[in-house]
């Protein structure tokens, strides 16, 4: 007992060692020269969760709206954002505060990772390392690209070594491979991996009760909906996942009676929010729900479906129904819970984007390779030949991942100046309003939204994929922009837009007709600079 509790107390340090390696990797932050380092395949993402986190820290976004679409409540899921942008409000530095939590969460997927095997199965340290390495070094076909026209030469590791960039980044390069079964969506989407670690978090303790035959007090059943409710305000996917998942635990697992106690507090807590997301789209705006296929090439076949999987998921493919078959009923209950996940994914479009589905196959393959973790154990546990057969499939399973997590290690980083290197947030920090609207051009790294304070319509992107109405907005944006007469400087007014922010030097991608001579005469310049001229109405 007490060489388990040491080896998983070791275990713990490596897996938060690992964690902190990856967060910072993707995102950190120069003290001395006040500027972000964010990685390549991270500033899409980051531009919007440090403009949220900021929001909180510098600015005043209570009730919560989205910084680049100010005047309605967002729909997206903002709590991790919420609690760094805190932890920054109360002393800790930004990356600090996005990578500790990030971290703890990734250290605390890891350990749950590795202890669900143990209790879906038998107590086994290999079984559940097993389950770590497939999740960490993902099954796939991408090896496959990548040793063609290559030979197998010393030479070869130190290509691995080097590699500079995900050999596939599918669907936005075009290909059938896709990012989002590697580590990079968890480094983009550090919600995701605290909705993850609660999620298994809370299937390990039921699992545990069931196994031992405890009775969980009402009072700790109401505690675990809650939790679940407030989930989907940190990941409303995974949420949805929890939903479906372990209701069907405790239906096939008899324990029918906890489902009032778990399900009325779900309800209770995340229905607001979803009536507050249903508010915002009109029926015009809404995204087919049926979208069959996830992304596999049109026109749908059964042949291209099996292909893009193969693809994706490599020797995974079959070996998934291979462990669901050699396991047991009760076992192979377990599983059953998780495959709605798949199918509901690959059938269904619960998003603005068929591709936001991702996170719930993320969710099934967790569970999925706790099967194919089993395989493996059951071969292990045989002669030599099988334990060599063992290794080798373990070896094919996670050289994709092992090739992806390179591009990792050696992706480039980005610099960006904060305040107070960038005088101008500087200026918008400490000079206007926490609740300041600001009308200006759309920049996914915005020093605006990055200071705290709203861009009237910022990067459209973001409120794009939300399901915001973005045309309605553009139009007001191109009016307001081109303005020429002080009937469209109330209206501006009349929209909450505190001020305006031209570039000296336009941009590519900002063509609007700008009469400066009008703004000069009617406004007064409160802010000027190399780059900005900055108007307050």
């Amino acid at each position: 007992m007490k060489s388990e509790k040491t080896f998983e107390l070791i275990l713990l340090a490596l897996f938060f060692v690992f964690s902190w390696w990856l967060m910072d990797k993707s995102f950190g932050y120069d003290a001395a020269q006040h500027q972000f380092r964010i990685a390549r395949h991270q500033i899409g993402d980051f531009g919007l969760h440090l403009s949220l986190a900021r929001s909180f820290s510098w600015g005043d976004n209570y009730p919560p709206e989205l910084p680049f679409f100010p005047g309605r409540p967002i729909p997206y899921h903002y709590m991790f954002d919420l609690v760094v942008g805190l932890l920054e409000k109360i002393g800790l530095r930004i990356d600090v505060a996005f990578n500790g939590l990030s971290a703890l969460s990734f250290t605390a997927l890891l350990y749950f990772i590795y202890k669900l095997p143990q209790i879906i199965f038998r107590k086994s340290r290999l079984l559940g390392v097993l389950s770590v390495l497939l999740f960490l070094f993902h099954s796939g076909l991408t090896f496959v690209d990548f040793l063609k026209g290559k030979s197998l030469s010393f030479a070869l590791f130190g290509d691995v070594w080097g590699l500079p960039d995900y050999i596939h980044k599918g669907p936005f390069d075009g290909s059938l491979i896709s990012i989002f079964f590697t580590l990079n969506v968890f480094l983009n989407q550090r919600h995701l991996i605290a909705a993850l670690a609660i999620s298994l978090g809370i299937v390990y303790f039921l699992l545990f009760a069931i196994k031992k035959q405890k009775q969980i007090p009402v009072t700790v059943l109401v505690s675990i909906g809650l939790l679940l409710g407030m989930m989907s305000r940190l990941h409303s996917m995974i949420f949805i996942g929890n939903g479906i998942a372990i209701g069907l635990l405790l239906v096939l697992l008899r324990r029918v009676r906890w489902l009032l106690a778990i399900y009325i507090p779900i309800i209770a807590v995340s229905l607001p929010h979803f009536l507050q997301i249903a508010s915002l789209r009109k029926l015009q705006n809404f995204y087919e729900l049926i979208n069959p296929g996830f992304l596999v090439p049109r026109p749908l076949a059964v042949p291209e479906i099996l292909r893009y999987w193969w693809l994706n998921l490599g020797i995974a493919l079959p070996l998934l129904p291979l462990g669901v078959l050699l396991a047991k009923i009760k076992e192979r209950n377990i599983f059953y819970c998780f495959l709605p996940l798949f199918v509901i994914a690959n059938i269904f479009q619960l998003s603005y984007r068929i591709d936001h589905n991702h996170t719930l196959i993320n969710y099934f393959l967790i569970v999925g390779n706790f099967f194919i973790s089993y395989i493996l154990w059951l071969l292990w546990q045989k002669r030599l030949g099988m334990k060599l057969l063992a290794f080798f499939l373990l070896l094919v399973l996670t050289v994709s991942g092992v090739i992806d997590l390179m591009a990792v290690k050696n992706d480039f980083q980005y610099t960006f100046p904060d305040a107070p290197a960038n005088r101008f947030m500087a200026w918008v920090k400490e000079s206007t309003d926490k609740r300041a609207v600001f009308l200006a051009r759309e920049d996914i790294l915005d020093p605006i939204t990055l200071s705290g304070r709203y861009n009237y319509f910022g990067a459209t992107y973001y409120p794009q994929v939300m399901g915001y109405p973005i045309q309605e907005r553009r139009e007001s944006m191109i009016k307001f922009f081109e303005a020429n007469d002080k009937v469209t400087i109330e209206q501006m007014k009349s929209e909450g837009i505190d001020y305006i922010a031209l570039p000296v030097v336009p941009p590519s991608g900002f063509w609007y007709r700008v009469d400066r001579e009008f703004f000069e005469d009617n406004l007064k310049t409160v802010y000027s600079d190399e780059d900005v001229v900055v108007y307050k109405l």
